[in-house]
């Protein structure tokens, strides 16, 4: 009796710190990342670079979730690797660049089928992202910038246990900035409008179901 007191107790202390976190997960993510811009302006997985970050997703319901992730990678290019578009009036020509990225977002998920992580029912769904991401970039001579861009993604997730879910990703982010490769274009570098900066990752990732309280604890069976 005395037990099952205590118990119930840690569980209602749990509860009122926990309520928003006995819908979520919370996980890592690890992949790839690559450029798409004034030097490559359609070559997908164009010189592939590791990226790999953290991944916070509370599950609104069985439709919609809303994810928080943060991605690190290094991109970079080259105008060498695209001889039949080399631009001979640019000021560096050939054209090089290196650049590390810091990708903060904030997206909400749609599941095409209904899903619940942990739960053998709903087992596993395709699903699009969209929403807003800030970027950290860091240039080859060691400069910092701030940039927004537009990140959607497609994918799919399944449930691998009680506790754990996986996934693969494939995401682009639309970026309101030059900076990443450092070329001007012909509204200036400073232009949110006109760029042609982009970048993706494409990855797996794993996540933990946090803890349901009102479900799982002893004192309630």
């Amino acid at each position: 009796m005395i037990r099952n007191g205590l118990l119930l107790l840690l569980c209602i202390a749990g509860q009122l710190t926990a309520t928003a976190q006995k819908n979520a997960n919370v996980g890592l993510y690890a992949g790839v990342a690559y450029y798409m811009g004034d030097i490559n302006p359609n070559r997908h997985f164009y010189k592939p670079a590791p990226a790999f970050g953290g991944i916070y997703r509370y599950n609104v319901n069985t439709r919609y979730a809303i994810r928080l992730s943060g991605l690190y990678t290094n991109l970079s290019g080259s105008d060498l690797d695209f001889p039949e578009i080399l631009h001979p009036d640019r000021p560096v020509s050939p054209a090089t660049f290196s650049t590390t990225l810091v990708d903060m977002a904030i997206m909400g998920e749609f599941n095409f089928l209904p899903f619940r992580p942990g739960s053998s029912g709903f087992g596993y769904t395709p699903f699009i992202a969209a929403g807003l991401a800030g970027t950290l970039i860091v240039n080859t001579d060691r400069n910092a910038y701030n940039s927004l861009n537009i990140p959607f993604s497609l994918g799919v997730k399944m449930n691998l246990s009680k506790r754990i879910t996986a996934g693969a990703e494939w995401s682009f982010r639309k970026a309101f900035s030059d900076r990443i490769d450092g070329l001007e274009n012909p509204a200036g570098i400073h232009s949110m409008l006109h760029n042609n900066d982009w970048y993706s990752f494409a990855g797996v990732f794993i996540t933990y179901k946090f803890f349901n309280f009102a479900a799982d604890c002893p004192a309630y069976q």
